[in-house]
């Protein structure tokens, strides 16, 4: 469903956002908000009378309980941008086109709340379609479908009848909740935008960033840089590591930061492989380096572990009373959250330690 060309309750301020060319993300946004503020004499007054009220998107956490509950997971720094990018969206919307039609887009309907009440929505429900180069939808009803890791079902559009379709990948009985997927993400990534973490060890998917970084007393440092900064890259890089395995990109980089001197020549093959810009993706090795390597890679990992661990031991001394019931069902509720992505990620690292001790595979 192409909501640019949905008409209007409004037909003015959709006539006005058009002129502006806004994007899709911000237009929908206000549309749905303007939708909303006509309730029942808007066509879609049913399906926005079912969405929730305040979604579980972390566009409603309070900096404190971003700093509280995520200190140990890099999602926060995520969280921390994707809420200042609504805020701006709506400022930007507010000083350039809001403010010179205060008839068309009052303040007491289209203000902060309302926007992150709609960008709540859009994050978790908001679907591409790959049949239509990737556009933007929601799609009525079809958006309150659950999400199964294990599913490989998406929702697309469908040219010969001209709707959103999906098939699915298995067999139900009567009765059985249909799942669909909504994309191969890590739990924090789940989080981010659907405000909830599958249970431990149920997404093939799930990875957690592990943070590596050149040693500012390397007496290479300098060249080193430079060589990173060709291929896009900078003295301190993440990378994902997945149940499967780490990325040859991990490997070349940790190459790099314990690469002496002598194979000054190798550190552009070394910088080029950690971009994923060499030039064939063949599993580069030194068999004379590859120890330290590997020992660097498990110091870093056993860095990342600590913040989780520190956490999820202080996770049971978090004071949590409160006076009102609500708000103590809220804390227990972005704990729990917190407290199940913490848990797979120290055990996804953990596991990866002892693995890599044993020996295995790249991906």
């Amino acid at each position: 469903m192409c909501w640019r060309c949905q008409k209007w309750s409004n037909s003015d301020a959709g006539d006005v956002l058009k002129q502006y060319n806004v994007p899709d993300w911000p237009f929908i946004a206000t549309y749905l908000i303007s939708e909303a503020s006509f309730m029942k004499s808007s066509r879609w007054s049913n399906y926005i009378s079912a969405l929730p009220r305040q979604p579980y998107s972390l566009l409603y956490w309070t900096q404190s309980e971003l700093d509280r509950y995520l200190e140990a997971s890099q999602i926060r720094q995520r969280a921390v941008e994707r809420i200042n990018n609504v805020i701006g969206t709506y400022n930007d919307l507010r000083l350039r086109i809001f403010s010179r039609h205060p008839d068309l887009f009052p303040e007491e309907i289209f203000n902060i709340e309302t926007f992150n009440w709609s960008f709540g929505i859009l994050f978790s429900r908001l679907v591409r379609l790959p049949s239509m180069d990737g556009r933007v939808a929601l799609v009525p009803w079809a958006d309150m479908l659950n999400h199964n890791c294990e599913v490989e079902t998406f929702l697309d559009y469908d040219k010969s009848s001209q709707g959103i379709v999906f098939t699915t990948d298995r067999a139900y009985l009567p009765g059985e909740q249909v799942f669909i997927s909504y994309g191969r993400k890590s739990n924090g990534e789940l989080l981010l935008s659907y405000g909830f973490v599958p249970k431990e060890g149920t997404n093939p998917s799930d990875s957690v960033e592990v943070s590596l970084a050149l040693k500012k007393s390397d007496k290479c440092y300098k060249e080193k840089v430079e060589a990173l900064k060709k291929h896009g890259l900078s003295a301190s890089e993440s990378f994902p590591v997945q149940v499967t395995g780490w990325p040859l990109e991990l490997m070349a980089f940790a190459y790099l930061v314990v690469s002496p001197p002598s194979m000054s020549r190798q550190f552009e093959e070394m910088a080029a492989a950690a971009s994923n810009k060499a030039t064939s993706k063949k599993d580069i090795k030194y068999p004379e380096i590859e120890e330290d390597a590997l020992q660097f890679i498990l110091d870093s990992c056993e860095s990342s572990i600590s913040k989780y661990s520190k956490f999820l031991q202080a996770s049971g001394e978090m004071d949590l009373d409160v006076t009102n019931p609500k708000q103590l069902n809220r804390r227990v509720f972005l704990k729990q959250l917190a407290v199940d992505l913490c848990t797979n990620i120290e055990e996804k690292i953990e596991g990866h330690k002892e693995w890599r001790i044993e020996g295995s595979e790249f991906i």
